[in-house]
């Protein structure tokens, strides 16, 4: 599968008051669409979700961490998964991927065909058990569920702003993401100033589609009038990680009694990118064997 690149930036406003994040993902959300045939729904909400991922990736420190986010709903469009490495590495699946309303002009409100529902946010970091923060959402449009999670999870103040602009085809224009957190010793002056610029900003992908940079769209209208710095760019791409050998492990976890119901063969295939993994019987005899051998060195 060919990568896809976009970027995330990091850094800081007003010396260390706050932590600044920003990610251009437009041909990542454009590759997860062509990937699952996404329809305009779930386009615009798995967009919205790799580009709140790919903010919150910025968190991670310790190498081949992941941090996920899952929205599940109990509305016709039920919701995604995306996952983010520390590295940069982006994958995602819709539920409902050929979800359409039947009225058109509500196939841009998110919110609308989620309903009730939950966003969770998993941190693994491979050394510790992974942590789980769980809400319920907002409105459904992602941004604002987001920003609550982290007042309500973490207690941090945090503003989000995410955009997806996609055309009649379900094209993506245009997609990215801004996060704000407030640290404790922010001045709340300036914490005013920011909130000011966001509610006078423009749509972050409409501004990007109008050619601007990440670092225009700070500097003349997110962050105008303030001293920030960028500290970091990392390289982001839709990329899975899947392999055969992955598919094995997950099979044999399974245990022998399952796995004597597959002795046909299977074919499994990967959510997230859509490759498959063919077994044959004598492949599936081989990972019974295998364990009956594990079992025997017990």
């Amino acid at each position: 599968m060919k990568d896809h690149n976009g970027r995330l930036l990091r850094g800081s406003i007003a010396g260390d008051q706050f932590r600044l994040f920003a990610a251009e993902t437009t041909n990542i959300v454009q590759t997860a669409r062509d990937l699952h045939d996404l329809y305009p729904l779930p386009s615009l909400l798995m967009g919205r979700m790799i580009s709140g991922v790919a903010l919150m990736s910025g968190e991670l420190k310790a190498p081949r961490s992941q941090i996920s986010i899952r929205v599940d709903a109990e509305g016709p469009l039920k919701g995604a998964i995306v996952i983010a490495s520390k590295e940069g590495d982006i994958k995602a699946f819709a539920f409902e991927p050929q979800f359409w309303a039947e009225q058109p002009e509500s196939n841009f409100r998110v919110g609308e065909h989620l309903g009730k529902g939950s966003l969770s946010v998993i941190r693994q970091s491979g050394l510790k058990a992974p942590y789980t923060g769980r809400i319920e959402l907002i409105d459904g449009e992602i941004a604002s569920d987001l920003a609550a999670f982290y007042d309500k999870s973490e207690q941090t103040a945090t503003a989000v702003n995410l955009g997806v602009l996609i055309d009649a085809d379900a094209r993506v224009r245009a997609a990215g993401g801004i996060l704000i957190q407030q640290l404790p010793n922010a001045d709340p002056e300036i914490a005013e100033h920011i909130s000011i610029n966001l509610a006078q900003t423009p749509n972050i992908s409409d501004l990007m589609d109008m050619g601007l940079s990440l670092e225009d769209i700070l500097n003349k209208f997110v962050l105008k009038g303030l001293q920030w710095k960028i500290n970091k760019e990392t390289p982001l791409r839709y990329h899975c990680d899947c392999s055969r050998e992955r598919f094995a492990r997950g099979l044999l976890l399974l245990g022998k009694a399952e796995l004597e119901t597959m002795l046909e063969g299977i074919d499994p295939v990967c959510h997230y990118c859509n490759n498959s993994y063919p077994f044959s019987g004598e492949d599936i005899r081989n990972l019974i064997k295998s364990l009956e051998e594990h079992d025997k060195t017990l």
